[in-house]
């Protein structure tokens, strides 16, 4: 969505039919017309991965349409790379976010910006007939066959790395199993990027090429 193709989400319980809606490339109309004429769904808040404009564009709209709380990570306000309005809840690292029966939980995994967030959930255990064992949304952190930038303002190439391997490739909780949900692009999996990323020698351990 939005003039850099940003992948924006709504994601939640089937059966308690609430739902967040993750990052905003945009076009809140459409957001509006899924949500309210199509899915028949309930939105309980709005989440930022971070807080470049691609990703919050307009979200001011779907704020006050819905009446939701926003929620993000404090460091990115304060470094000054979104300061349009404070979160109504801030996140961090441990936090998680409860949608139905459904976790949603919260990963500082700083690089592309320093308060840059993942959210991942172990409950949706299917996706488009597949088997899994979990999601995780990413942002602009890593993307399939890619990772996000780090030049920007705010950007640090070594933070970026050390989020992909510590908080995603070698975290307990997130197998080779789970898909990836990025900022941009297409969708991928943990397992994929371990063996296909071309950047997996700088966040992956020396032994595990």
């Amino acid at each position: 969505m939005g003039p850099l193709g940003t992948n924006s989400y709504i994601f939640g319980s089937n059966k308690s039919k609430e739902v967040v809606i993750i990052d905003v490339g945009g076009e809140p109309e459409t957001f509006i017309s899924v949500i309210e004429e199509k899915l028949h769904i309930k939105p309980i808040g709005l989440l930022l991965t971070h807080g470049h404009y691609d990703h919050t564009l307009k979200l001011g709209k779907l704020l006050r349409h819905f009446n939701i709380p926003l929620m993000y990570n404090k460091k990115e306000f304060d470094s000054g790379i979104y300061t349009q309005k404070k979160a109504d809840r801030w996140l961090s690292e441990g936090d998680s976010i409860k949608i139905g029966e459904i976790t949603l939980n919260v990963l500082e995994t700083p690089g592309h910006s320093p308060g840059a967030l993942s959210y991942y959930s172990k409950e949706p255990k299917e996706y488009d007939g597949q088997k899994i064992d979990g999601i995780i949304f990413t942002g602009d952190l890593i993307f399939r066959r890619s990772i996000g930038r780090s030049d920007l303002r705010g950007g640090n190439s070594q933070l970026l790395f050390s989020s992909i391997k510590n908080k995603i490739m070698y975290n307990p909780e997130i197998t080779d199993n789970f898909l990836i949900f990025p900022g941009h692009m297409n969708i991928t999996s943990v397992g994929e990027e371990r063996k296909l990323n071309m950047f997996k020698n700088y966040f992956l351990k020396n032994n595990d090429n």
